[in-house]
């Protein structure tokens, strides 16, 4: 199978160069998206382009975002496997083979769960990436490591499922959790993860903040009518719980003893009726996504 790199970049003449070269002889093929640089990226890309035939420069004229850099990759890509990854020497190259190897074996999508370290991420980004990560693994059923590496290997012909609307680096956060949401056989590998050169692009408040909104539109979105009618079902029995728990409060604060003694197990029960209803839809929603995904593969053989 024929294999794919698309390179997003955006101000990155220092780092572009060592990328190229590091990931020249693992790929058929590299297409560079210059989004819109207003550095010497475009010197860079255009003469490497000139010197390799296995690499296609594309322009952006102006800064259209990471998730529309990839497109435009996806868009002029001919391989049946894509590799993303950055362009910032953070990502080794040499993890591909594995990551190709998962793919041909059946895996859809093959993220890279970046190895942390003190010196290489900091501890802010990554609490923000273990919390998203658990989230997705809860509401998606799926055991995800890492949801916002921007090193992921797939077959090319799933990627327009998972092609989520962004417009900043929520976009591998949001299409992890599709993929999960889905049922698409995710296969993590562990890898290494180097110190970026050049500065960073990440905006830990603004893009954390993308990434938070966007998780409910997912898992409403990608969800079987089954589940989004027990979830309904759910949110009543929160917010009835919730209800019964704050008036036993107010009814302890006010007349400082408990006129209506049962209310707080009211309380509980109901908190407990809705985390079980939630835990079951997750559930049976994971199981008929699954489902849904071995009859699509069957189809194809």
């Amino acid at each position: 199978m024929r294999t794919t790199l698309v390179l997003p970049a955006y101000n990155e003449e220092e780092a572009l160069p060592a990328t190229l070269d590091e990931y020249m002889d693992y790929v058929d093929e590299i297409i560079v998206v210059n989004d819109g640089s207003k550095d010497n990226t475009d010197k860079v890309a255009s003469e490497y382009a000139a010197k390799y035939p296995k690499i296609k420069y594309v322009k952006h004229e102006t800064n259209l975002g990471k998730p529309e850099a990839l497109r435009t990759g996806v868009k002029n890509a001919t391989g049946d496997i894509l590799i993303f990854t950055d362009a910032d020497c953070t990502y080794p190259a040499s993890h591909i083979p594995e990551a190709v190897a998962l793919i041909q074996k059946g895996a859809d999508m093959v993220p890279g769960a970046r190895i942390f370290t003190k010196d290489n991420v900091k501890s802010f980004n990554k609490l923000g990436n273990t919390i998203f990560s658990a989230l997705i693994t809860y509401f998606c059923y799926t055991n995800i490591r890492d949801a916002q590496t921007g090193f992921r290997v797939m077959r090319k012909d799933i990627f327009p499922r998972l092609d989520v609307p962004a417009r900043g680096l929520e976009y591998e956060t949001k299409m992890t959790m599709r993929a999960a949401k889905l049922g698409y056989n995710i296969v993590e590998i562990p890898i290494e993860y180097r110190k970026r050169v050049g500065t960073s692009k990440l905006h830990p408040f603004r893009d954390g903040y993308n990434m938070l909104k966007s998780i409910p539109s997912i898992i409403w979105g990608e969800s079987t009518t089954m589940f989004k009618s027990v979830l309904l079902i759910n949110g009543l029995l929160f917010i009835l719980g919730i209800a019964f728990g704050l008036y036993s409060v107010y009814d302890k604060l006010a007349n400082g003893t408990l006129v209506h003694q049962y209310y707080p197990l009211i309380s509980v029960i109901l908190l407990l009726a809705a985390m079980q209803f939630m835990s079951f839809s997750l559930i049976m929603d994971f199981i008929v996504n699954k489902l849904n995904k071995i009859d699509e593969k069957l189809k194809r053989f």
